[in-house]
Order: C-alpha cells, then sequence, then structure tokens
C-alpha cells in the first residue's frame, strides 16, 4: 500500500486538515488519486483537529515517574463515562486540583470519541455523513472528548474520522474519531488517513515521554469491522490487513530503523486473536504481551495493545496487560497495560 504525505499534497480536495492546529500535524494517506477522492469526501464533513499539546495541571515530572500506564478505550460516541473510569481504575480525579502526588502517569488512547461544535462546519453537497450515533454514559451526562480534556486537565489530540450525523446536538453540530489523551505533554503529532475501506478511518499517534523522561511514540487505531460487498470482493476480506499495512508502512517512514518505542493500541475490529492482521501484528510489534481470549465487546475480542521496545530503556510490566473488567458505560471494556524503567 502506497503511502503518500499529503499535508502539502497540491490540490489535495479537503481543507478540514490545515485548518486551525491541523497545520501542526504531518497528515499521512493513500496515494492513489481514487482513494483520496473518496476519502475527501467524508473529510469536507468533519472540522479540523484539536491540539492540546500540554496537560493544564501541574504534575511530577516525567523523569520523577516509576511508571507510565496506557490504556485503550472505544468510548462508543459518549457512552464511557471518561472521568469515572479515570478515578475508579487509575485514581485520577477529574475534578481534584494540580497533581503534583500523581506517581504513575498515563495515556488513554481513545477510539469513538466525539466532539460536538459550532466548529464543525455544515457538509457540502455530496459530502459523506454516516448516521447519528448518540450515548449516553451511567451518569447520563454526555461529555466530548474535548469538554472532558479541559475538565480532567489533560493534553489531547483529537483528530475526526466522519462526521456524526447530520443533525445539530445541544452544543453544536458533532464528528467522531480517535484520540490521545494524557498527563504528559504531546510532540510529532501524526494522522494517518487508513485505506478506506467501509469508513474513513484516521489513526492518531505522538510522542510522549515515557518512564525515566525517554521518548515513546502512542498510536491510537480504529480498523473497520467489514466492507460493503463490491470492497469485499475486490480486497478478498483483507480490509483490516490493508489497512494496517497501510498505517505500518507510515509508522516505518517516521522511524525507519525502529528504534523509538511504540505502542499502537485500539478497536481493530477482531474476531479472533488468531486472525491475519493479528499475526502481522506481532511481528511487528514483537514485544506485545499476547493478544489473548478476553472479551472486550460481547462475545468478540476486538481490542488489543502491541508494543516494541526499539532502544528505549523501559519495558512492559510483567502480569500488568489486563482488560478492565467494568464498560463505565460503552459497549467496549478498555484494555491496559504498564510500562517501566528496566
Amino acid at each position: 500500500m502506497q503511502i503518500d504525505a499529503v499535508a502539502t499534497a497540491v490540490g489535495y480536495p479537503c481543507q478540514a486538515r490545515r485548518a486551525g492546529d491541523g497545520e501542526s500535524v504531518r497528515w499521512f494517506g493513500p496515494a492513489r488519486e481514487p482513494d483520496r477522492r473518496a476519502l475527501a469526501s467524508w473529510c469536507s464533513a468533519v472540522g479540523p483537529v484539536e491540539l492540546v499539546w500540554r496537560p493544564s495541571r501541574s504534575y511530577a515530572p516525567p523523569d520523577s515517574v516509576a511508571e507510565l500506564t496506557i490504556v485503550t478505550w472505544n468510548v462508543h460516541v459518549g457512552g464511557g463515562d471518561l472521568p469515572g473510569f479515570l478515578e475508579a481504575e487509575l485514581g485520577y480525579d477529574c475534578d481534584a486540583g494540580d497533581g503534583e502526588s500523581l506517581h504513575t502517569h498515563f495515556v488513554l488512547l481513545a477510539q469513538e470519541a466525539y466532539r460536538a461544535s459550532d466548529g464543525v462546519p455544515e457538509p457540502p453537497e455530496g459530502a459523506h455523513v454516516p448516521g447519528r450515533i448518540v450515548e449516553h454514559p451511567p451518569t447520563g451526562a454526555r461529555m466530548d472528548i474535548v469538554e472532558t480534556a479541559e475538565r480532567c486537565g489533560l493534553s489531547l489530540f483529537y483528530a475526526p474520522s466522519m462526521r456524526n450525523g447530520l443533525e445539530s446536538g445541544e452544543h453544536g453540530r458533532e464528528d467522531r474519531g480517535s484520540a490521545i489523551l494524557s498527563t504528559l505533554p504531546l510532540s510529532g503529532p501524526v494522522a494517518v488517513e487508513l485505506p478506506l475501506e467501509a469508513q474513513r478511518r484516521v489513526t492518531v499517534a505522538a510522542t510522549v515521554p515515557g518512564p525515566g523522561g525517554d521518548s515513546i511514540r502512542v498510536t491510537s487505531v480504529h480498523f473497520d469491522v467489514a466492507g460493503n460487498l463490491l470492497r469485499v470482493l475486490g480486497t478478498g476480506g483483507s480490509m483490516r490487513v490493508r489497512q494496517n499495512d497501510g498505517l505500518t508502512e507510515t509508522l516505518d517512514m517516521l522511524d525507519p530503523d525502529r528504534v523509538i518505542p511504540i505502542v499502537v493500541a485500539g478497536d481493530m475490529n477482531t474476531w479472533s486473536e488468531r486472525e491475519t492482521v493479528i499475526l502481522r501484528m506481532l511481528r511487528t510489534y514483537p514485544d506485545s504481551p499476547a493478544p489473548g481470549r478476553e472479551k472486550t465487546r460481547g462475545d468478540w475480542p476486538p481490542d488489543h495493545l502491541f508494543f516494541r521496545a526499539g532502544d528505549g530503556p523501559f519495558a512492559l510490566v510483567e502480569g500488568s496487560y489486563r482488560v478492565v473488567q467494568d464498560n463505565y458505560g460503552s459497549d467496549h471494556k478498555a484494555r491496559l497495560a504498564r510500562f517501566a524503567r528496566r
């Protein structure tokens, strides 16, 4: 799958990526013109990226923190109670003051995050707009990813993949996509438009300080569950493999020698831990924990976390990779793992 850096591509028909902080993001996507035109139809209906480079609270410096917790969670377009999850599972109170006593920094890689804003434009004629999904958490108070970052004092990188219906909600028009939330500052934001199968999917990646201050790249991924019939016939049903190959090629362009530690995690929409895309990712990320058969959505294991240590001086904490048993209002359960200096 040929990948092209499209941030400076002449004539690329979607402008949403270049608005606001989108100019600070390195954008990649399929190089084929038909793919780019199709993706642009989806992109034209969404707003710009959201970037909050640094958390708004004061925390202990990264080089004094022994561990980093990384979580992946599909938050079901508002259904997941993020503040409740952070407090119960990570001991992080979004309504507390500065966190100088924080002993474990965290990165939360979210999929199906949503943003409600009048800054989301009216879709142009012919734009691709999927149906609206509106879910409420157990608290009843639906809160978008930007509000969550502000309330919890976290850094944020959010890139919408698609619009969330034509309607306007209480706080404005909506889009949805993938995000990174963290107690750590973000740098080097990258967005990757995956090969189009069923829906436009944008993977977000950024670099954060790992345990001891060494850098680690964190990546929030959402693959398609199924393509339409024509796409399935045309690809032999290999949509997730194609999407993963496009992502891997891009990440290897950023780090050809694979020396930077990296976590790639998210909703892979896989049916089995033996699916081809999982086996390929285990080869690419050889330090990953075994995927396991734990069910993270209904009777299926779609959510995974993969890791490659590179030249970093830290490793996965043995026994820390687990599925969170409460779904906190989402239709997915989160996975998390802890990393520490060797």
